[in-house]
Formats: C-alpha cells, structure tokens, sequence
C-alpha cells in the first residue's frame, strides 16, 4: 500500500449501502444515490427529505431566534449611529463573496462606514486569519462582521479582543467544541 494510500484511508470513511435506500428513493422519488446521500446526512423521514430538497422561506427559522442575534443587532447599529468602522470578512468562495456584497449593499444603503475583506484564495487560504484582523484593526476597524467563516477562528477572535476589535461571526460551517468568543 503506498503512502497516500495509508493516508487516504486514514482520512476517509465511506459508509456501505444502507438496505432501506432503495425503498427510500421509491417512496419520495428520488435516486438511490441521492437518497443514500440523504440517509448519510441522517435524513431518513420522508416528510424531512422532502422539505430538505425543497425548502421554503416559510420554514426557516425566526431570525430572533438565531443563537446571539439580539446584541449582534445591537452592536451593529451602534456601529452605524456612531460612524464607526464596521469590515465584512467573507470567504472567497461563492457563498462568501455573495453573502459580502449583500450585506455591504445594505450597509451602504444605511450609510455605514463599512469596507470589506476577502482573503487571497493562495496566500492566505479560508477562513478567519490573525494577519487580516491585524491589518483591518489597524485600519481603523472598530467591528468585523464575519460571513461564511470564522466558527472554529478561537484565536483570530482572543486577537481581536486584545485589538479592541469587536467581532460579530456569521457562519454556516460547523464549529468545534468550543466556540470563538465573538
């Protein structure tokens, strides 16, 4: 076995065919990859496949209801009524770069003194990097709102703490035990 062998099946675990797929994909009409994929992801109900493949704004939850959006709300806006620097922090990916020109549209259209960031893809890589946080703090950014990044970034988030740099994290990845104190 070769090296990158090794390493990929040290890597990599590729769950068997459940036996309820096939039935699973009849049921819903879906195809038996597509309903395996499903299962993996531990959707199993029929009901829930549905409503995962085709979701509804309807269904979505309360935004109120989204882990610590009241005293994000609150810092933001005291951001905008004091003319403080507020940076966006987006991957460069589709999602990151899209979810950075919504929201610097909309803060823009408030008047907001807001800029944004977008790690180079080959020097800097994804995520939330310390040399960014130090380069934008000492441009003059009193907040930086992270989009699509940023859930496991503990120590991009204590270094903006030690800046003075409040930090508000946006992210649709899924986080480590513990979280960035953000």
């Amino acid at each position: 076995m070769t090296a990158a062998a090794r390493t990929l099946s040290k890597d990599w675990q590729i769950k068997g065919t459940d036996p309820a797929a096939a039935q699973f994909a009849r049921n819903i009409r879906i195809s038996a990859l597509l309903s395996q994929i499903l299962i993996n992801r531990g959707v199993s109900d029929p009901e829930a496949a549905r409503n995962f493949l085709s979701p509804k704004l309807t269904e979505l939850i309360p935004p109120e209801k989204m882990p610590g959006i009241g005293p994000a709300v609150e810092r933001i806006k005291l951001a905008i009524a004091e003319n403080q620097k507020i940076a966006i922090y987006g991957d460069y990916d589709v999602d990151g770069i899209t979810s950075v020109s919504i929201l610097w549209q909309l803060f823009t259209l408030l008047d907001a003194d807001v800029e944004f960031y977008i790690p180079h893809r080959i020097d800097e890589g994804y995520g939330l990097n310390e040399d960014a946080i130090t380069q934008l703090a000492e441009h003059g950014a009193n907040l930086i709102i992270t989009v699509d990044c940023g859930v496991t970034a503990t120590a991009s988030a204590d270094l903006a703490a030690e800046l003075g740099v409040d930090l508000i994290i946006t992210d649709h990845h899924k986080g480590k035990d513990t979280l960035p104190q953000a």
